[in-house]
């Protein structure tokens, strides 16, 4: 495991992802040590800003693969992230890290299925994009909930990476769609138990990755719970 650290990294790119989702590349660590594991976040801070003083904690988009930037996508909710939506590139911010026992790594040989609301395609992504550089022959899964096709986070990019990966596979469903202004003819609905069903294909030896809000991850645990899947198969990343 990489030792926690600290760095200032300049920001590099700030990228649209949907209406209220952006994402931020900052530039890679230049330690020959640091590396982290997909599914891992990073603590983020302002360097002497009078007015924030905290940090954020955000989960890793990008794939270890890629050292050129590391990569977070966020929508903007409160003050730390209003600023953060103000950046326009060039930017020197404080990263710490890498956190968190919520990742993929190569040991892991089984099945597995992702499972993500909104901006909870982050971490998620880091192992999508991770399994397609490096070739791996796990099976992977993802479901992801918006409400709306326009808040569908990387959504050129997941299906991209099916073409590249055909262990990958993908379904989104839409809560929302009589908002949307783009017509949906896919999935409706919030994930329920038969959608689970219909996209595990062995309970028992499938480990899933929840990130989303916490009544979201803990409804899903019950149903995969219901379907055989047990805790030692599940991982989650939560909040709220």
């Amino acid at each position: 495991m990489t030792p926690v650290k600290e760095y200032n990294l300049k920001l590099l790119k700030v990228i649209q992802e949907t209406p209220d989702v952006m994402a931020f590349r900052f530039e890679y660590p230049k330690d020959r040590d640091f590396n982290f594991y997909p599914g891992q976040f990073m603590m983020v801070s302002f360097i002497n800003d009078p007015q924030i003083k905290y940090s954020r904690a955000y989960s890793i988009a990008s794939s270890p693969e890629t050292k050129k930037y590391i990569e977070f996508a966020l929508d903007k909710v409160a003050k730390f992230t209003e600023k953060m939506f103000s950046l326009k590139g060039g930017e020197v911010l404080k990263l710490k890290g890498p956190y968190g026992k919520f990742y993929f790594d190569e040991s892991i040989k089984n099945n597995l299925l992702l499972v993500a609301g909104g901006t909870g395609i982050t971490p998620l992504m880091g192992i999508i994009r991770y399994s397609a550089d490096k070739k791996l022959s796990n099976r992977i899964t993802l479901l992801y909930s918006v409400k709306e096709p326009e808040l569908i986070v990387y959504r050129k990019e997941i299906e991209s990476l099916k073409n590249r990966n055909r262990n990958f596979n993908y379904s989104v469903t839409i809560t929302r769609p009589e908002e949307s202004s783009e017509e949906w003819n896919g999935r409706t609905g919030r994930i329920d138990a038969d959608f689970l069903k219909e996209n595990i294909e062995n309970a028992k030896e499938t480990i899933c990755f929840l990130c989303g809000p916490n009544e979201f991850v803990k409804s899903v645990i019950a149903m995969l719970e219901s379907l055989g899947v047990s805790k030692e198969q599940i991982r989650t990343d939560v909040w709220g």
